[in-house]
């Protein structure tokens, strides 16, 4: 899959990259949505995210969106069906949902990671 890149009201949301989330490694926090092509659910979600862009922007993230059956990234995550997951700073599997989620779903889960909560009690 070609690597795109689309602006969500000033957040980055990128085509899956071909094989790794290594280019985010603790820098960002990718949300990764699971759809298949074509399916109405993705649209949905990305105006989710789109509503929820600064708390977003404040927790790093970044959406990542694969539509690729074969693709490595749902060999390494084993995705069942329409599926977002987040992804943390060390680039573990931090929390999964599946179906459409509200953008800010993973917020309480972020504020709860060390290095988000070092972050704010420097601030």
């Amino acid at each position: 899959m070609e690597q795109t890149t689309a602006a969500l009201a000033g957040l980055l949301a990128f085509a899956a990259p071909a094989d790794t989330l290594a280019p985010y490694g603790w820098e960002a926090r990718p949300i990764v949505v699971f759809a298949a092509a074509g399916d109405p659910r993705l649209a949905r979600q990305m105006a989710e995210f789109a509503g929820a862009a600064a708390a977003l922007r404040d927790r790093r993230n970044v959406i990542v969106v694969d539509t690729n059956e074969g693709s490595a990234l749902r060999r390494r995550f084993a995705p069942d069906g329409f599926t977002v997951i987040l992804v943390g700073l060390d680039g573990g599997e931090k929390a999964r949902e599946r179906g459409v989620v509200a953008g800010g779903v993973f917020n309480d889960a972020i504020d709860a990671m060390p290095m988000r909560r070092w972050r704010l009690d420097a601030d």
